[in-house]
């Protein structure tokens, strides 16, 4: 893959890959719809207690997916919840962690958002075209109330799942701008993938960077969702440092590029309680050189997925030349074994 542009810089990273669920735990789902639940749990619960890895994660939350459809939002859909935020999945991961928040339990707990947790329970179970139905009645139904914003977001965030950007990025938008907070957030940080893979990066910087406050538990945010919104954020400004959202920060702050981008990383290493992305990790702690927990994040990444692992390689990348400095021995010598290790170019 080619990881440096015709002038000997990093690329800035793609858009995060679609998660397709993994072939065994599309078995266990293929036996719950075809009415063996007993088997589909025994099967998936095997499986998301296996490790720490991709299929693990999503064999937690097609077991969330099941609690849901079965006995609602309860403990142990809460707990499969907690497994899959605490991962590393770029899409399943916020999800998880939307749900787990008090204010996803009360938008859904009314008679409103019945069919708003009908519909996830199909996602989650691979009844997608059940799920797309019931997110566009909600969508329709409850247009201009936290039930008909939700539906949007939820309705977005499966076109998004199943490949259809272009349709998912109107009920996003829609959402973004009616919701403040949690939702505000949510549907910024995926609404900001699709302007990423459309190569509108300027309007990009502007919705994430939105998204990144509101999601801000001091803004009506959820804890959990706060540090998936930075890392795409950071991940957005580490590769693209000649938005005019840095140089507007630069200007106004009086600041260094290196600390803008910085800060989305910082601010997502302040709580990890309910997620805690790896990335994150390498994006805070490679700018002071601190390169023993960029290690550890990598030896997580790269047990989870080997996508992950080649996400925190280009990231690694994008972040190299804000590192730098020519006159720390110690930190290019530790920078130095890091491209060896990741196998990684240097760039100019």
């Amino acid at each position: 893959m080619t990881l440096l542009d015709d002038h000997g810089s990093a690329l800035p990273l793609p858009p995060d890959p679609l998660s397709p669920v993994p072939e065994e735990v599309e078995r266990g789902l293929a036996a719950y719809r075809a009415g063996d639940s007993q088997e589909a749990r025994t099967l998936l619960t095997d499986i998301a207690d296996a490790g720490r890895t991709a299929v693990s994660g999503h064999a937690a939350m097609a077991l969330a997916g099941i609690e849901l459809d079965e006995n609602g939002l309860g403990d142990p859909c809460r707990q499969r919840l907690e497994q899959v935020a605490a991962g590393e999945d770029p899409w399943l991961g916020p999800l998880a962690a939307v749900m787990l928040t008090p204010d996803f339990q009360s938008c859904t707990s009314a008679d409103s958002g019945r069919v708003l947790l009908g519909s996830l329970a199909a996602q989650l179970t691979g009844a997608l075209e059940a799920a797309r139905n019931g997110f566009e009645q909600a969508a329709d139904v409850h247009e201009g109330t936290d039930a008909g914003d939700v539906a949007n977001i939820l309705l977005g965030n499966l076109l998004l799942q199943s490949g259809d950007q272009a349709a998912a990025l109107e009920p996003l938008r829609n959402a973004r701008q009616m919701c403040d907070g949690l939702f505000a957030g949510y549907a910024g940080h995926l609404e900001g993938h699709v302007l990423i893979g459309q190569d509108e990066k300027e309007r990009a910087s502007q919705v994430l960077s939105y998204a990144h406050r509101e999601s801000h538990p001091a803004r009506g945010g959820g804890e959990g969702l706060h540090p998936w919104v930075a890392v795409r954020f950071g991940e957005l400004l580490a590769g693209d440092t000649w938005l005019d959202l840095v140089y507007d920060q630069m200007e106004n702050s009086g600041v260094s590029e290196g600390v803008v981008v910085r800060e989305p990383f910082e601010s997502a290493l302040t709580f990890t309680e309910i997620s805690n992305p790896a990335l994150a990790d390498i994006g805070l702690h490679l700018f002071p050189g601190d390169f023993e927990p960029v290690n550890a994040a990598l030896d997580r990444l790269e047990t989870w997925s080997d996508e992950r692992y080649e996400r925190a390689r280009r990231l690694v990348l994008a972040l190299y030349t804000h590192v730098e400095d020519g006159r720390d021995e110690e930190r290019t010598l530790g920078l130095k074994e890091l491209r060896e290790r990741l196998n990684l170019p240097k760039p100019r």
